[in-house]
C-alpha cells in the first residue's frame, strides 16, 4: 500500500470513531436530561369527578396519591368500593414514572360493582403490579388504571 492510502485509511477509521464517541455522547446526555427522578414528585396529588359504569348509572370517584421520599401511599374511592395501596415509585424518561405496588386492600365490595371496575380496583392491589404515570397537562395519568392525579395546589374536578 501506498504511504497516502495509509493516510486515507487513518483519517476514516480517525473521523469514524469520533463520529460515534459525539453520537455516544450526544445519546447520554439527551437521557441524562429527560431523566426525573422521583424526588421530584414528593406531593399530594388528587383528583375528583363522576364515571358511567357500562350499566349506565353515574357514581362518584376521587382519587389521592402522596409521593414522598420514592414511595407512594394511595387511596380511591369509587362508588361502594376503597382501595389502598402504596409501593415505590420508580424514576422515569421524558415525564413518565412507574409506580410498583407493594401492599393493596380493597374494602367495601359490593355484588352491584361494575366488572371494569372491579378490573381497576384488583389490578391496582396486587403487589408487583406496576402503574404507569405518564404527564397529562399539569397532571398525571395512570394508564392502567385510568386515574388521573392533579397537584393539590391546583386540582380539579374531571
Amino acid at each position: 500500500m501506498k504511504e497516502c492510502d495509509l493516510c486515507r485509511v487513518s483519517r476514516t477509521y480517525w473521523l469514524i470513531t469520533i463520529s460515534a464517541t459525539v453520537i455516544v455522547l450526544l445519546t447520554i446526555m439527551v437521557l441524562w436530561l429527560s431523566f426525573n427522578s422521583s424526588s421530584e414528585l414528593d406531593d399530594r396529588y388528587n383528583s375528583t369527578g363522576q364515571m358511567q359504569l357500562s350499566s349506565g348509572k353515574i357514581i362518584d370517584v376521587s382519587h389521592t396519591i402522596r409521593f414522598k421520599d420514592g414511595r407512594f401511599y394511595a387511596m380511591t374511592k369509587q362508588n361502594n368500593a376503597i382501595l389502598e395501596t402504596s409501593g415505590q415509585v420508580e424514576y422515569g424518561f421524558l415525564g413518565s414514572y412507574r409506580l410498583r405496588v407493594e401492599k393493596g386492600d380493597v374494602t367495601a365490595l359490593t355484588g352491584e360493582t361494575d366488572k371494569e371496575l372491579v378490573f381497576n380496583l384488583m389490578y391496582g392491589r396486587h403487589k408487583g403490579s406496576t402503574i404507569r404515570l405518564v404527564p397529562f397537562h399539569s397532571c398525571l395519568y395512570g394508564l392502567e388504571t385510568r386515574q388521573v392525579y392533579c397537584p393539590t395546589k391546583q386540582a380539579r374536578s374531571l
